[in-house]
């Protein structure tokens, strides 16, 4: 007999930038009418006006836990996030060299139900202070796959137009409804 899921449940959209993931979220919060949490790391990002450093990663993830439990708050059945500690983890090994404890731990315990992985099969678009470059996406790409695989995370793959992806995730959640 399976577990019940406990409800909210936990969807994460992850892969590297310009992916299409926020589009994605913010369609499927209206379709769905469930919150969903942004990725904090652009918030932070506008708000010190600087390129990011080391010591800017742990404000970061607190930010970016907040905002999963102030969207948990609101949640009947789904709780959509925009990245989540994965990225966190990701781009403190791969721009700074460092690890932080307590996220790679949280992380760890904390639960997710689902994981979609957007594909870089759409237009890169350049974002001023926010994405590097369509090489550094292709890099980043290859590291969001192999995290997924230390992770043990098997996630749906989100190729396609946005059309195509919400039809494949809605699909997806009515396996877990």
């Amino acid at each position: 007999m399976l577990a019940k899921q406990k409800i909210p449940l936990r969807i994460v959209f992850t892969g590297a930038e310009c992916t299409g993931k926020t589009t994605l979220i913010e369609a499927l919060s209206q379709k769905l009418g469930e919150p969903y949490s942004k990725e904090y790391v652009r918030e932070y990002a506008d708000q010190v006006s600087r390129p990011l450093e080391a010591r800017d990663l742990d404000p970061i993830a607190r930010g970016q836990l907040k905002g999963e439990d102030e969207a948990a708050r609101t949640a009947t059945k789904f709780i959509l996030h925009d990245t989540n500690l994965l990225s966190s983890i990701l781009y403190a090994e791969h721009y700074f060299d460092v690890h932080i404890p307590w996220v790679d731990q949280t992380f760890v315990e904390r639960d997710y139900t689902r994981y979609f992985f957007c594909q870089p099969d759409i237009p890169w678009e350049a974002d001023p202070g926010q994405r590097v470059s369509s090489n550094e996406r292709t890099k980043l790409h290859s590291l969001f796959q192999g995290i997924l695989a230390r992770y043990q995370i098997n996630p749906t793959i989100l190729r396609g137009s946005i059309e195509q992806r919400i039809q494949t995730v809605l699909t997806e959640l009515q396996d877990i409804r």
